[in-house]
């Protein structure tokens, strides 16, 4: 099919490879032109230079372009792609970026995680408002500074897309500024649910939505198609489109490193939840393509841990388990110095701390905290309870969240079931990844109906008369929305308080923004409407 991609011209180039590779042609339609706001860019420039950001995140690959050959960023500076292509262009200037696993500058705050906390991050972007993002960061105890980049001007001209097969809009920004006539049988795009989801407040229902890249736009166009133009991809064969894996961080390694080697064997973008220094061992949630949206559920949730703490002094055991029980409850918490965080005093809850074992000035503990507790600062307050001293030598996490280390699996079991699954035999590899559902925590729950599920898989909105039940939540809320069989099929925004409205009942009440399924798991329930072209 030959597809009219709205794009900015500078950011095209890579289009037409990709599109040959899922059997299509492509040309660019630009809406909008971009205009460089030089002053704002070197600005950025000089501060990045000296040394002003903890890290910098490129949200497109214009600002990159522009400004990556500048930049001669300090040691330990993280520099932050959105996606592939703008990763390639850092890249080629030299630099080394982190890939988010996702498409949506939304998801940058989730993949830093606790790490943002007391950091400084530098935003060279479009002089579009994302108070969303800049609202995440902070959310996060971080410093946001946005740099606008570039400004987008519209073209005022009519697009040339009466030619196209597709008409597949790349931006919010691309439609609302879009004149193009529609003709019959024409199939429109949304390369994401954002996208999405400004078409439909216009009245225009796309008939397909992608995941926020144009790659995984294709890959839906040729879902609906009924057709599997695609070349052969890096993925790993039974990786499912959103999943969760638990794995047995070994010692060495930061949770970084590790979360980069589980995307590299299976070929998918990942993120992790719940930050390990690199000599602590145990569960680590990796998150598999848009289950890294569930992060912020992932990282608040509570954590265990074996401990073995060292005292510097004799004590007896009836003392230290005394001196335990004190400490369970509510604690006082700052920081120690070796963390990357400030050194905020902090509240803290602990709910169980029992001694296992104790061996002359050893002392082997478990405990049941908070998120965000620091073990090696609950050593050190033990230690000065009993009037001894002590610090933290060897340190576990057994459980985070849901998910204990029952459930996980080593670096060396992933690697032989990726071979088992590129040779034939995904079973190993199915029964090392855990459902998305398992990281929904205590989200409030919507449960729909088999006919809507497609239709949502599609990034269509949830109407009232797909429910079949919901819990308690609020306009805004984030929502998980499942089918009978408890799969996680996405994570909504809710457009309405659940009070609102009864199951059944007509009018739309949910958004998704990230889609855990595949379209094409359950039937299509649904039929496509005449639409009206954008104003």
């Amino acid at each position: 099919m030959l597809i009219a991609i709205t794009r900015l011209a500078e950011k095209a180039g890579r289009d037409a490879a990709l599109c040959a590779r899922y059997g299509h042609t492509c040309y660019t339609v630009s809406p909008l032109r971009a205009e460089l706001l030089e002053e704002n860019i070197d600005r950025f420039v000089a501060g990045a230079n000296a040394g002003n950001f903890d890290a910098i995140f490129f949200t497109s690959a214009l600002p990159a372009e522009v400004i990556a050959p500048r930049l001669r960023p300090t040691a330990g500076v993280r520099i932050v792609a959105i996606g592939p292509q703008t990763a390639r262009t850092l890249k080629a200037c030299g630099l080394e970026p982190e890939t988010l696993p996702s498409y949506y500058s939304a998801d940058f705050a989730p993949y830093m995680g606790e790490w943002l906390k007391g950091r400084t991050v530098g935003i060279p972007r479009a002089a579009v408002p994302n108070p969303a993002l800049l609202q995440a960061i902070r959310d996060l105890g971080g410093e946001a500074c946005e740099y606008p980049a570039y400004t987008l001007v519209p073209t005022g001209e009519d697009l040339d897309t009466a030619r196209a097969d597709v008409v597949l809009f790349t931006s919010a920004s691309s439609f609302r500024e879009a004149h193009w006539p529609r003709r019959a049988g024409q199939t429109v795009a949304a390369i994401g649910t954002v996208t999405a989801a400004a078409m439909e407040k216009a009245g225009v229902m796309p008939d397909v939505v992608g995941d926020g890249s144009l790659a995984g736009t294709l890959e839906a166009l040729n879902r609906r198609e009924g057709e599997d133009r695609t070349m052969p991809e890096h993925r790993v064969p039974g990786v499912p489109q959103a999943g969760l894996i638990a794995v047995d961080k070994p010692r060495g390694p930061s949770s970084h490193q590790v979360a980069a080697w589980v995307g590299e064997m299976l070929g998918v973008p990942v993120g992790h939840a719940g930050t390990l220094d690199p000599m602590v061992t145990g569960v680590l949630v990796v998150m598999i393509g848009p289950a890294v949206r569930l992060a912020p559920v992932l990282l608040k949730e509570r954590k265990e841990y074996v401990c073995l703490m060292r005292l510097h002094g004799d004590a007896r055991r009836e003392e230290i388990e005394e001196t335990a029980r004190e400490f369970v409850g509510r604690i006082y918490q700052r920081p120690p110095r070796r963390s990357a965080v400030k050194r905020n005093l902090r509240i803290r809850r602990i709910y169980e701390l029992e001694v296992l074992d104790v061996d002359g000035r050893l002392v082997l503990f478990r405990v049941v905290c908070d998120a965000g507790t620091y073990i090696r600062s609950l050593c050190h307050h033990l230690g000065l309870a009993l009037g001894v001293g002590a610090h933290m030598q060897e340190l576990r996490r057994t459980r985070s969240g849901v998910v204990g280390e029952g459930e996980t699996c080593t670096l060396h079991d992933l690697r032989d079931a990726a071979v088992a699954a590129r040779a034939g035999d995904t079973s190993p590899l199915t029964r090392l990844i855990l459902p998305p559902v398992q990281g929904i925590g205590d989200l409030p729950r919507v449960v729909v109906r088999e006919t809507a599920i497609d239709a949502l898989c599609h990034g269509a909105a949830l109407a009232g008369v797909g429910v079949l039940s919901r819990t308690k939540y609020q306009k805004g809320d984030l929502v998980a929305v499942l089918s009978e069989k408890d799969e996680l099929i996405c994570l909504g925004e809710a457009l309405t308080d659940s009070a609102a409205y009864e199951p059944g009942a007509t009018g739309l009440v949910l958004a998704p923004r990230a889609v855990m399924m595949a379209a094409g798991t359950y039937p299509r329930a649904w039929t496509t409407h005449p639409h009206s072209p954008a104003e």
